[in-house]
């Protein structure tokens, strides 16, 4: 676990982390809704593998409601596939049929994954930012539309907050 120069916490993915993630991953089957048709599911199983090995005192909750609970606090994680390591003008994205899910915190990875070979390498904890907070920092982005910022065409209405809006955990200790 490394520290990065924009507050990122980087997570080297291990074949433990990616056995885990793969096995969560087909026990949960497509489901309503899925932007990708259940091939997301690995990549959000790997955001929860790499919060966990990055904060040692979570434990998995693995329920609809919430994925981790830490310190009292529970939290969804919500991860992206990426081919390249995020920047802080990235956004950090909820879909729109997802926002009713009970959790204290929102909490962001991001999932690298290697043109050439397809696998996935590392991650980042982005950060995180209140449930409650996040609707009303975001922009909402019907499908179809186009994201000004990276040009982006919106696979599903979405709401969009910046990783530099949301709280790095290292601000929080």
């Amino acid at each position: 676990m490394d520290i990065c120069r924009n507050g990122f916490i980087r997570v080297e993915i291990t074949p433990e982390m990616h056995e885990t993630a793969r096995v969560k991953a087909l026990d949960l089957g497509v489901l309503r809704n899925s932007i990708r048709k259940g091939k997301g599911n690995l990549v959000g199983f790997l955001g929860e593998e790499i919060v966990l090995k990055a904060f040692g005192d979570a434990e998995s909750a693995n329920t609809y409601q919430h994925d981790i609970r830490m310190m009292g606090t529970t939290f969804e994680v919500k991860s992206k596939d990426r081919t390249v390591d995020p920047r802080i003008d990235f956004d950090a994205s909820v879909a729109n049929y997802n926002t009713s899910q009970r959790a204290d915190y929102y909490v962001f990875c991001s999932i690298f994954r290697n043109k050439i070979t397809d696998a996935y390498t590392h991650g980042h904890v982005i950060g995180m930012i209140p449930k409650q907070e996040y609707k009303t920092r975001a922009r909402f982005y019907r499908k179809g539309d186009i994201d000004p910022s990276n040009n982006w065409v919106v696979s599903a209405d979405c709401y969009n907050v910046p990783y530099g809006e949301l709280t790095r955990f290292l601000e929080t200790v």
